[in-house]
């Protein structure tokens, strides 16, 4: 029997304990102790699908700089693509058609929701629009997924980000790590009760995979809004013809991996001057 492969999006927002952005910023005192549990539960969910039975498993770090893994700790012959390297249309952080199922951990809730740490990617979105559906990045990368023929199979999260993903892709495998409760507090499980369920879902995810389908956006409308600044003011003077209106700008793709491949380079170039 082939055996099944998973790709991991990781994010450190949506991890058991995690209620305050010191605990998820690289440089502060409280990374340290966010980064342990982060790293406890990827080591869980990775180990549990090798335990299930999966091939290939890999790993592309969302959060901050992709500087959060600790390659010290990953079991033999798992990768992690760490550093962020941009999506190309034609290479997506190392998912591809031949994953079985794309994995997201420690996400969160799209910006405006009013839920724990909710954003959309970077302080500077307000909002994106696939197609004129309002996305966060669990939507995104389901997206860019599904361009593949990769479905979501299962996402950890808090209870605001297992919704987010329930309502995209009904039955997905939904982990709840913490109850959000207010923009900056939860009600949060021992850590231990999060690292079991978490592995347990990963072995029986291996074994007995929902019945998803990937989402697929076919040709893509990208609409990007942002907040007042400077990353604001430095994009419209990079790229003032894709501007829709004073916030918002839209990128035509053939696919939602195009889109966002070329929005990446836009925003590399906008950081690079400010």
């Amino acid at each position: 029997m082939k055996k099944r492969n998973f790709h991991i999006r990781c994010d450190m927002e949506g991890v058991a304990g995690i209620v305050g952005m010191p605990q998820v910023t690289p440089g502060v005192p409280e990374y340290a102790q966010g980064r342990e549990w982060f790293m406890q539960e990827l080591l869980a969910l990775v180990e549990g699908l090798l335990e299930g039975g999966a091939g290939d498993v890999s790993i592309f770090d969302e959060h901050w700089f992709g500087r959060n893994i600790d390659i010290a700790r990953l079991p033999c012959g798992v990768r992690a693509f760490c550093g962020k390297p941009p999506y190309r249309a034609d290479w997506a952080g190392g998912l591809d058609a031949a994953c079985d199922g794309l994995i997201l951990q420690g996400f969160h809730s799209m910006e405006g929701a009013g839920h724990l740490l909710s954003h959309t990617y970077e302080p500077d979105f307000k909002a994106i629009y696939i197609n004129g559906k309002l996305v966060g990045e669990i939507g995104m990368e389901t997206a860019v997924a599904g361009d593949f023929g990769v479905p979501l199979v299962m996402i950890a999260a808090d209870s605001a980000g297992c919704d987010e993903a329930r309502a995209l892709v009904p039955g997905v495998v939904a982990v709840e790590t913490k109850i959000s409760r207010a923009s900056f507090g939860g009600e949060c499980f021992a850590l231990d009760d999060v690292l079991g369920r978490l592995r347990a879902a990963a072995v029986a995810l291996v074994r007995q995979p929902p019945a998803v389908a990937p989402w697929k956006t076919g040709p893509v409308g990208l609409v990007c809004v942002f907040k007042p600044g400077a990353y604001l003011d430095e994009l419209r003077r990079q790229v003032g013809g894709l501007f829709i209106s004073d916030d918002s700008i839209r990128i035509d793709a053939s696919s939602a991996t195009a889109a966002w491949a070329e929005y990446w380079q836009l925003k590399l170039r906008v950081q690079a001057k400010i």
